[in-house]
């Protein structure tokens, strides 16, 4: 019959470590402990310390399908990560692992006085209502405060600093709770969801089309999809504060979230496609082709002539496909849209941009493309981007990696 004590001791912690560094499975540590198998296997996984792999130029998402994908963001339905039945299976760490030199797969090492340790710290502490320690307290504020007052959220927080060792729903009821108001953080200095208002139908205008979209519409642009799947899509909007300028054409290239704008002095589409004469200028033409082969954009007047954006004036060089959204539907091109929020937050409603440069909003979006995203599994647009297409065409792009713990998002970014 197992012992009725719920808590390990530390003789009993280094009796299942001294077991895991003989090989021995969960239930053989269970019963030489005299413990049930479910509360072994709970130690471990608790405790046990994670040293991540080195992968360098390796599949960053560690997918055993990589190799008959070409594309891999890790959120696929097929997705399904390299295992190991010493590690997952039998006994839960890599103590001890004859293979552990030549494994490329994440380790997981149990050691008894560490977990000890932090049994000892959670019991204290869960006595007084919270989970954390003085020493903790004041290591987690260090961290997070300073990355919160330049606009970053707490989900990009967790995802670079794992050390935290804190869930986001956890973090903020601490927040909430005022643990961090000492260091001038509380509930309003949190980033803020932003949805869009869903305008009545009755109060819109149909406006006339001034071009024949015949070819070009949505549902071409689906049937395009359709027989050319592994043709990118990089939607393209404007985004500006006021109707008589300046403006920023964005471009997002849909497959890696990574976004990038130029400025521009006038709305008008010999202007827009000029850009794209420059980018092209900019890029070979393997490089082009990969990520402005496929357009897809919205009615506006800055877009009007899709020849000039599918063929390169100069030269008569067909380049491009561009597809055009149907009349007041922005949520087919969502992707756009949805960034448009982060350049609000550096670049908010109601503020001049008359002092705003290229070089300027080249920085803005070198620092968005910085932050991780949880559609992409915590990767930054940057790293997806330059995983896929090489770090080459972000240099030509001007679009550079910002250091975790140095990305902005507030407007003192440009200042």
């Amino acid at each position: 019959m197992k012992k009725l004590i719920k808590h390990l001791t530390y003789d009993e912690r280094c009796k299942i470590e001294e077991c895991i560094n003989k090989g021995l499975r969960k239930f053989e540590i269970a019963n030489e402990i005299d413990k049930s198998t479910s509360t072994i296997l709970r130690e471990i996984r608790k405790n046990r310390i994670l040293k991540p792999r080195k992968i360098f130029n390796e599949n960053p998402f560690n997918c055993i399908y990589l190799k008959d994908c070409r594309v891999c963001t890790g959120k696929c339905k097929y997705y399904k990560t390299e295992s190991c039945s010493r590690r997952d299976k039998y006994i839960g760490a890599c103590n001890n692992c004859p293979d552990i030199k030549k494994c490329k797969l994440d380790q997981y090492f149990y050691k008894a006085k560490i977990a000890h340790q932090q049994y000892r710290e959670t019991l204290v502490d869960a006595r007084e209502g919270v989970n954390l320690t003085t020493s903790e307290l004041f290591s987690i504020a260090h961290i997070i405060c300073p990355l919160i007052n330049q606009g970053q959220s707490i989900y990009t927080i967790l995802e670079n600093h794992p050390e935290i060792g804190l869930c986001a729903k956890t973090l903020y009821n601490y927040i909430e709770m005022g643990l961090f108001r000492d260091w001038g953080i509380s509930n309003l200095s949190l980033k803020r969801k932003v949805k869009r208002k869903i305008r009545s139908k009755n109060t819109l205008k149909k406006r006339a089309d001034s071009i024949d979209y015949t070819g070009r519409r949505y549902e071409d642009y689906l049937k395009f999809k359709l027989n050319n799947p592994d043709i990118a899509t990089t939607e393209m909007d404007t985004v500006y504060n006021n109707p008589e300028g300046p403006y920023i054409q964005t471009f997002i290239f849909e497959n890696t979230g990574l976004m990038i704008g130029i400025l521009h002095s006038e709305k008008t589409a010999d202007s827009m496609s000029k850009a794209i004469d420059e980018i092209q200028e900019k890029l070979n033409a393997e490089e082009f082709e990969k990520v402005f082969r496929l357009l897809l954009t919205d009615r506006g007047s800055e877009f009007a002539k899709p020849i000039q954006f599918e063929v390169n004036i100069e030269t008569g060089e067909i380049r491009s496909n561009i597809f055009y959204c149907d009349a007041q539907t922005p949520s087919q091109k969502p992707h756009v849209e949805n960034n448009h929020n982060q350049v609000r937050e550096i670049l908010p409603n109601g503020q001049s941009w008359n002092k705003l440069t290229q070089e300027k909003v080249n920085i803005m979006f070198s620092h968005i493309n910085s932050v991780p995203r949880k559609s992409l599994g915590g990767k930054t647009p940057y790293e997806v981007f330059s995983f896929i297409y090489g770090e080459s065409i972000l240099k030509k792009l001007d679009i550079q990696k910002i250091e975790k713990d140095e990305v902005n998002t507030t407007p003192r970014l440009l200042k």
